[in-house]
């Protein structure tokens, strides 16, 4: 056996020791708890947390995420805890490479005892222990969320959570990128750099952190390693870019060279009547095959996995999807341009609702997508403008109007954020990027 594999072998079993000393813990002391996490020299398995503020916030809007003790078979357990947490800042670095200027003191922090009474709860064992971690974020941005049991963190922590603007608080850009060739999609890598589906350049542009522009990828032609009207843009963990092309769907490497080519004009598996919006959900590739009126999903390979929707009107059906999005629960968007509105589903595809098509806030054709936070951001095209509702469906805010100003569209696609919260939004017909 080599050093190597006696190593993994030493750590899975004492990381199965940890696990089956665990379910002892009921009648445990803190120092018992806190000792066990020191012999083992692992983070506490002991613990869950969930709630909306563990992966995004809006800033000026209070949230929380909320610490059980559980055993290691997620079974609730009750026990005095010391829990304690704090924020920390990450990113600050906006688009135009300055710094905003930083809070002068952190986000406060604050955890309190959820625990039920004893009194109040029906069976005869304790009630579970339960903490609120609440804040309020006072700056867009990444920051880590570092969360501690009896002075070591529990298992996950820290938690990275990006920070994002009010919708309503959106004001003028803060940068446009121009000489852009009718700008489509939006994507950013592992290193920040946002790439830009050019539809009528034919290829795809990139742009480093500070805004400067990076060789392009792509050229115009038929062959499998080139491009006619790309449109949605999606990358994987590993930075290759996967792209809708004229009735075919490329995946690159980062550095462009081609890894697999799929696709022909026609309505069968695998094949695409004018694709658009691409994203990545789960280890799988969605693709709005919009004149079929169908999602196609493949694998990472780019194999054919299923098809969702038909044709229509009614629910789980599409006419013209555009953009299809993913929130934190796993329920889908999708936008559909000719029936002028959004259509909410769950994981296993059942119509949940649909919005934008009527009263305030209706939808005269939306383009794209973007989930952050409680907010679904969507790209009017036809409307020129942004509107901004909440995953209920309520409506928000909406700004823009046709126009070749600051925060006027002419027809704009795609609307994503960076990792600082910024918004990046195409603005198709002025051929330019306007990030909020």
């Amino acid at each position: 056996m080599t050093r190597a594999e006696e190593t993994i072998r030493r750590e899975q079993q004492q990381i199965q020791e940890m696990r089956q000393r665990e379910t002892e813990l009921v009648q445990a002391t803190d120092r018992e708890i806190a000792l066990l996490q020191h012999q083992l020299g692992e983070k506490s398995y002991t613990c869950q947390v969930n709630g909306p503020g563990l992966t995004s916030a809006t800033v000026n809007q209070p949230t929380h995420v909320l610490v059980q003790l559980t055993d290691s078979s997620g079974r609730p357990y009750s026990l005095p805890l010391n829990v304690t947490a704090q924020l920390e800042l990450v990113s600050k670095a906006t688009p135009t490479n300055q710094p905003e200027a930083t809070p002068t003191s952190p986000p406060v922090v604050t955890v309190t005892d959820k625990t039920m009474p004893s009194s109040r709860w029906p069976w005869s064992k304790k009630p579970p222990s339960q903490y609120e971690v609440s804040y309020t974020p006072v700056s867009r941005g990444q920051h880590k969320l570092h969360v501690e049991v009896n002075d070591r963190e529990i298992n996950g922590s820290p938690f990275t959570v990006t920070m994002y603007p009010d919708p309503r608080q959106l004001g003028h850009p803060v940068r446009t990128v121009t000489g852009l060739n009718l700008p489509y999609g939006i994507a950013f890598n592992s290193n920040q750099e946002m790439i830009v589906s050019e539809w009528g350049g034919h290829r795809l542009s990139i742009f480093d952190i500070r805004g400067q522009k990076i060789p392009t990828l792509g050229s115009r032609g038929d062959s499998p390693d080139q491009m006619i009207h790309p449109a949605g843009i999606a990358t994987d963990d590993t930075d290759n870019i996967y792209v809708s092309s004229w009735h075919k769907l490329q995946k690159f490497t980062s550095s462009g060279e081609l890894i697999k080519c799929i696709g022909r004009r026609g309505r069968k598996e695998g094949e695409f009547d004018d694709p658009r919006g691409v994203t990545l959900y789960d280890n799988q590739v969605y693709v709005c095959d919009c004149n079929n009126r169908r999602i196609q999903v493949f694998d990472l390979d780019l194999n054919f996995v299923r098809s969702i929707g038909s044709h229509g009107k009614g629910r789980c059906e599409f006419n013209a999807p555009v953009d299809v999005k993913f929130d934190t629960a796993g329920n889908m968007y999708v936008a559909e341009f000719s029936n002028g509105r959004v259509q909410l589903m769950d994981t296993s595809g059942q119509f949940i609702r649909v919005f934008g098509q009527e009263g305030e806030g209706k939808l005269c054709g939306p383009s794209g997508l973007h989930i952050a936070y409680k907010y679904v951001y969507v790209s009017d095209y036809s409307g020129d403008c942004i509107v901004v509702y909440e995953t209920s469906g309520q409506f928000v805010t909406s700004f823009g109007r046709r126009g070749q100003k600051e925060r006027e569209f002419r027809g704009p696609y795609c609307i994503t954020s960076c990792v600082d919260g910024f918004m990046h939004v195409c603005d198709f017909g002025n051929c330019r990027v306007q990030i909020f």
